[in-house]
C-alpha cells in the first residue's frame, strides 16, 4: 500500500515539475531557472548522502568520467532544453513531448547501441505509433499554423527527450558496466557537472544571477518545488521503489508523468489542448504502452 501511495506520488511530483516551471520562468531566466533548480537539489542530495561520500572522487577516474557524461545528457542539457522551450508551449505539451522518452531510447538503443534483443513485433509497432503521435502534433505547426516560437519550442522538448534517450542508453549500456559507484555518489556527481553546465550556460546567456527574485514567493516556492520536492525527494523514492517494486516496475512510473502534467495544466491554467494535439497525444500513450518494459516470466 505504502509503495503505491509512493508511486503515485512520484507521477505527481514529476508530472507537476512541468506546471510549477512556467510559474518560475515568468520572471527567472530560462536558464538561470534551470541552473537553481539543480543547484538547491544537489545541496539537498549532499546533505542526505553525504555520509557516503569517503572522500573527493577522482575526476580523471574513468567511473566519474561517465557518470558526467550521463550527468549532462541526463540532466543538465536536457533541462536547460525544457525550461527554454516551456516559454512557448504549453506545460502539457511539455509532459506529452516527455512521454516520447521511451520511443526515442528504443531506437537510440537500436541503432547507437545495437541493443538488438530488446526489439519486438510490440515494441516496432510501439515506434511507427510514437512516429505518427509526433508528427500529427507537429504537422500543423510546421505548416505555418502555429507562430516560429511555437515550433522551437516544440523542437526543444524533442531535443530534451533525445538527451533523455542518450542518457539512459549510457546508464543501461556503459556506466553499469564500467562503474561501481553507488547511485547516491552516481547522482551527486551527475548533478555536480549539471550545476556547472547550467552556472555556465546561465551566467554567459541570462547575465549575472539576480538571486533577489528568489525572495518573491512564487518565484521562491516554484524552485524549492522544482530543486526538492520534484529533484531531491523524487530521487529518493524512485530509489526506494526500485529496491521495494523492482526496476521494471518502478519505471513505469514514467507512463502516468505526461498524463499527470495535462491533468495539473488544464487545473491551474485552464489550458486545452487542439483536436490535432489531442489526436496525437493519444497516438503517444498508445506507443508509450507499447513500449513499456514488461517482465519476463520464466
Amino acid at each position: 500500500m505504502v509503495n503505491r501511495i509512493l508511486f503515485f506520488s512520484l507521477a505527481t511530483f514529476w508530472g507537476g515539475s512541468f506546471v510549477v516551471i512556467k510559474y518560475a520562468i515568468a520572471e527567472i531566466p530560462s536558464f538561470t531557472a534551470a541552473f537553481y533548480r539543480v543547484f538547491f537539489a544537489l545541496i539537498f542530495l549532499g546533505c542526505i548522502y553525504f555520509k557516503h561520500f569517503k572522500g573527493v572522487p577522482n575526476f580523471f577516474d574513468r567511473r566519474v568520467f561517465y557518470s558526467s557524461l550521463a550527468g549532462l545528457c541526463s540532466i543538465g542539457i536536457p533541462f536547460s532544453l525544457l525550461f527554454w522551450g516551456e516559454r512557448y508551449i504549453s506545460a502539457s505539451i511539455a509532459g506529452v513531448l516527455n512521454g516520447t522518452v521511451p520511443f526515442w531510447t528504443l531506437l537510440m538503443g537500436i541503432s547507437l547501441f545495437r541493443n538488438i534483443k530488446s526489439v519486438t513485433r510490440v515494441k516496432i509497432l510501439g515506434l511507427i505509433l510514437g512516429f505518427i503521435g509526433i508528427s500529427v502534433i507537429f504537422g500543423p505547426k510546421v505548416q505555418l499554423q502555429g507562430s516560429i516560437e511555437e515550433i522551437k519550442g516544440l523542437c526543444a522538448l524533442i531535443g530534451m527527450s533525445l538527451f533523455y534517450a542518450l542518457g539512459i542508453n549510457i546508464n543501461r549500456s556503459i556506466l553499469v558496466k564500467e562503474t561501481s559507484l553507488s547511485s547516491p555518489v552516481n547522482l551527486i556527481i551527475q548533478h555536480s557537472i549539471s550545476a556547472i553546465f547550467l552556472g555556465i550556460l546561465a551566467y554567459f546567456v541570462d547575465g549575472v544571477f539576480e538571486w533577489s527574485l528568489l525572495l518573491k514567493p512564487e518565484n521562491g516556492l516554484s524552485i524549492f518545488y522544482l530543486s526538492f520536492i520534484s529533484t531531491s525527494l523524487a530521487f529518493i523514492v524512485f530509489f526506494r521503489l526500485i529496491r521495494e517494486m523492482g526496476s521494471v516496475e518502478a519505471s513505469s512510473v514514467t507512463f502516468f508523468v505526461p498524463a499527470v502534467a495535462l491533468i495539473l495544466d488544464m487545473i491551474t491554467h485552464q489550458s486545452t489542448l487542439t483536436l490535432l494535439e489531442s489526436v496525437g497525444t493519444t497516438i503517444i500513450f498508445a506507443s508509450m504502452f507499447l513500449l513499456k518494459e514488461r517482465k519476463v516470466l520464466s
